[in-house]
């Protein structure tokens, strides 16, 4: 989905590429992997990073293989080149390759010598020489024009689909040699690509660090909402449940919310109300015309149109009908293991769901819902009563920002006991770290006081058929003093705690974290809280902020 809206936010991911280009030229060489699934924005990062490329001496090439075929390729890779070269040295600009073939000859010879080589074995029809030859083109360029070389591979992937054999090591050759060009590679299928870097690209030299792009925080996607809406007004409630519903993805957001900036002219209101959101919504995403809708009706029928995948939207359907485990779907879907763990993993290949632990589910909220409450009912639906369908999706969304309104009006220890019955003797993983969650049976909410800040912290005593627990809730920063007051209650209980899990909003500063790893606690900020929420399809938690009342 392409978007237009401004670039937003991104720092932490824009300085380590800018602290990429400064190692370049001082000699040492880092090459850079963004992944993320489709539409988080990793295309908006590159196109900003390489708008933005200070500095004399670097020349980019940006490659984007998102449908390219040979010829495509070829073409982009020597023009680009060419074309930025020439924009550097304040040469004549062109379009045409042939054209920045003769207006660059005098100042680079030898790489216009090579490029023309590399056309002549591809009108030969020598593609795996003239592949060769396009990967070489960087370390001739660099080392004849003195110029460093800045190569971005975006869905990087793709390559795999050009008609040379053993593409990836090829590249992986050039990769370790080439030290003069810093090489920056994005996919949008996380989980090919990092078995192409492990099976294919484990490189002695020149090794990718991996960035995972993700969706806006809840923070930062309030800030968005904010900024897209200009002088139009919305609650603190309203924007947080549109950073939920969207799931922070910037282009949800952006499209979004370019339809409520036209609705609210059109009705004439400086401040947005649920009415206006719901209609908002509804042009969007329930719409079969409407640009997310139509987004996403074209990507899942790209994928169940592929030989073999017929069964692709009845799997994404029950997965999003709260089917997450593979028993759980074989017995929805009436088929075996073997035959529906293809189909996963094809889904998961493609990027729709994800995977963690035993649990299958959409990281995408947006594209869930879409598939549950507009997808599903149009599959359904033994009469076409499009109406229907209308009302029960209005109905639907109404529901949806009631239960949002219900679970933020409740304060943080008691959304944190929901989240805690959800659990049933399953491991996930957060942040690279396993973690193994027993069956809850009961739970007893209790306040600690903290006399050195004159204050209390809620913790919860949650036991399982045997064990204790300990889970430490607190909307500010744990300190090291909670750290003690919770182990020594720990050890003067009747039953000693299994395990202390340490809940705060904020991460805590390295010191208390420190002090909690030596005590073997676990403690999870915001982001291991959401992400937890996510696979139990709960709304996000976020620190609220001072809220007018909604209509």
């Amino acid at each position: 989905m392409v978007s237009k809206q401004d670039f937003f936010g991104r720092t932490a991911i824009l300085d380590v590429l800018q602290r990429r280009v400064l190692d370049l030229k001082e000699g040492y060489r880092q090459n850079v992997a963004l992944l993320g699934t489709r539409d988080i924005g990793k295309t908006a990062i590159l196109q900003h990073f390489l708008g933005n490329l200070e500095g004399e001496g670097v020349t980019a090439v940006y490659l984007d293989l998102e449908h390219v075929d040979f010829r495509t390729l070829l073409e982009k890779f020597t023009g680009s080149l060419l074309y930025n070269y020439s924009k550097s040295r304040g040469l004549a600009l062109h379009e045409d390759v042939a054209l920045l073939l003769e207006s660059t000859k005098d100042f680079i010879p030898h790489t216009v010598q090579v490029i023309r080589k590399i056309y002549k074995d591809y009108h030969s029809r020598k593609l795996s020489t003239c592949f060769l030859g396009l990967l070489a083109l960087p370390e001739i360029f660099t080392n004849e024009s003195g110029r460093l070389c800045v190569l971005v591979l975006d869905e990087f992937q793709n390559l795999e689909g050009l008609p040379v054999a053993n593409v990836f090591q090829h590249l992986g050759k050039k990769i370790m040699t080439q030290k003069k060009c810093l090489y920056v590679v994005a996919s949008s299928y996380p989980h090919v690509a990092k078995k192409i870097f492990s099976e294919k690209l484990s490189l002695l030299f020149g090794n990718f660090e991996m960035i995972d792009v993700e969706p806006f925080d809840p923070e930062i996607s309030r800030v968005f909402i904010e900024q897209s809406l200009q002088d139009i007004r919305m609650s603190a409630l309203l924007c947080d449940f549109l950073a939920d519903f969207s799931g922070g993805y910037p282009p949800y957001l952006h499209l979004i919310c370019t339809e409520l900036v036209r609705l609210s002219i059109l009705h004439r209101q400086g401040e947005i109300f649920i009415p206006v959101l719901a209609q908002a919504i509804e042009n969007t995403l329930f719409d079969r015309w409407g640009v997310i809708s139509r987004h996403f009706e074209l990507m899942v029928q790209e994928l169940a149109n592929a030989k073999g995948n017929h069964l692709v939207p009845a799997v994404l359907i029950a997965i999003a009908g709260d089917k997450h485990k593979m028993d759980d779907l074989c017995r929805e879907l009436n088929l075996t293991k073997s035959h529906l763990s293809r189909k996963v993993n094809r889904l998961m290949e493609e990027g729709f769901i994800s995977r963690n632990g035993n649990f299958y589910y959409f990281r995408d909220k947006l594209l869930k819902y879409w598939v549950k409450y507009v997808f599903a009912p149009r599959c359904k639906d033994i009469v076409c009563d499009p109406q229907k369908c209308r009302r029960q999706f209005r109905e639907e969304f109404q529901r949806a920002v009631e239960n949002f309104k219900f679970a933020a009006g409740k304060d943080l220890s008691s959304r944190i006991m929901e989240l805690l019955r959800c659990f049933d003797n399953e491991a996930f993983d957060l942040n690279g770290r396993k973690y193994k969650l027993p069956a809850f049976r009961e739970f007893a909410p209790m306040k600690m006081d903290n006399p050195q800040q004159g204050n209390s912290f809620d913790v919860i005593r949650a036991a399982t058929a045997d064990e204790v627990w300990l889970v430490t809730v607190k909307d500010e920063n744990v300190g090291e003093a909670e750290v003690n007051m919770v182990m020594a209650e720990s050890r003067k209980s009747g039953q000693k705690a299994r395990k202390c899990l340490f809940i705060s909003m904020k991460k805590p500063d390295d010191n208390t974290r420190l002090r909690a790893l030596q005590e073997k606690f676990w403690i999870w900020s915001q982001e291991e809280i959401n992400s937890l929420l996510t696979l139990f399809d709960k709304p996000y938690i976020v620190q609220q902020k001072p809220e007018t009342q909604d209509k």
